[in-house]
């Protein structure tokens, strides 16, 4: 949180304004879920009402930028403020963590207003260490916020989903994140629509893109990944590639392209798969539907194994993974070979 004060970003201020007048009411929950894709904000938006509930002044809905508050939160030493997430990227948030937090919660609020915690990921706490939140979610202490931030709710226990309001972010139109996409590329070659395309909509995706040669990456892998599809290559040897990597990153961003190509499939508009090469649109013409949400099911099992701090073997996780695209894709053909189509 290196900015002060943090702003909410454009596509945000609706949502902005309802927790505006949550607080002016005082009607603020104890513990809050802010929900939707990765690489909307979710955690900027935390992390600005975060300094606003610990300035001591406000201004109109932003912080004085001079109280005590203000001071602390512009250092990054704020001691009412705790944020809570994986001690490595990928991983589980361990009990231990949530225990200690659960700990510091009892105690008062050193600057004697608000204590806001954020968890980020809150998917990533594992069953035991979302049973430790559970006592302080029934029993919240006074002036406390608890601030979950999660990409995908369903992976959060229901015991912990329950106790939170409910702040659900979709993705942003694409005309509101061009207008601030644009802007930010003077002096680079890359541009605003492609950046958006290949983030699949995401806007700090599409920013992050820009960072060395990710969209070079991104763009690699994708073509890998079609000749895997077109048998040109074999499922052994792309997870051999693929495994010394950042595998949670893959599966973002498999479980997107995937997303993708079941809109395709049912006619949806889909600007990655209209950019895609066609002999490969051919060969996913025959897809089977109820088999690829199958399959998008079994992904979404097995990204929840690798948060779980179970350490799966990666390379056998992607094989297994890769050599079921390409049963899926057989099945498909079959099946389609065997109606007529």
């Amino acid at each position: 949180m290196s900015d002060f004060p943090i702003h909410p970003y454009p596509w945000q201020l609706s949502e902005w304004q309802q927790l505006l007048q949550q607080m002016a009411a005082k009607k603020l929950p104890h513990a809050m879920m802010i929900a939707g894709p990765k690489g909307i904000g979710k955690r900027h938006l935390a992390d600005a009402l975060a300094q606003l509930l610990l300035c001591q002044a406000p201004i109109e809905g932003t912080p004085c930028g001079k109280c005590r508050g203000c001071e602390l939160n512009k250092s990054q030493t704020h001691p009412d403020l705790v944020w809570l997430e994986p001690e490595e990227e990928g991983k589980a948030i361990k009990v231990d963590q949530v225990r200690e937090l659960t700990e510091s919660l009892s105690k008062t609020a050193q600057q004697g207003g608000y204590k806001v915690v954020i968890i980020e990921p809150a998917e990533a706490m594992n069953g035991n260490s979302a049973n430790a939140l559970l006592k302080s979610l029934e029993e919240p202490a006074a002036n406390t916020l608890l601030v979950l931030v999660t990409h995908s709710p369903s992976s959060v226990l229901p015991t912990i989903r329950s106790r939170c309001q409910l702040r659900k972010f979709p993705m942003p139109r694409a005309e509101q994140v061009l207008h601030w996409l644009s802007p930010l590329l003077a002096g680079s070659n890359a541009k605003a629509d492609t950046l958006l395309v290949a983030a699949r909509g995401a806007p700090l995706t599409a920013l992050a893109l820009l960072q060395g040669d990710a969209l070079e990456q991104r763009e690699q892998v994708l073509q890998q990944f079609v000749r895997l599809s077109l048998g040109q290559i074999s499922a052994i040897e792309l997870a051999a590639q693929w495994h010394s990597g950042d595998v949670h990153g893959f599966m973002e961003w498999f479980l997107g392209l995937l997303h993708s190509i079941a809109r395709w499939r049912v006619g949806g508009e889909d600007a990655q798969m209209e950019q895609a090469p066609v002999e490969w649109r051919e060969r996913l013409s025959n897809l089977n539907l109820p088999l690829l949400h199958r399959y998008i099911e079994k992904i979404l099992i097995s990204k929840k194994q690798l948060l779980s701090g179970s350490n799966p073997n990666k390379q056998l996780l992607l094989e297994e993974l890769l050599l079921d695209w390409g049963a899926l894709l057989r099945a498909s053909t079959n099946r389609a070979m065997a109606s007529g189509h």
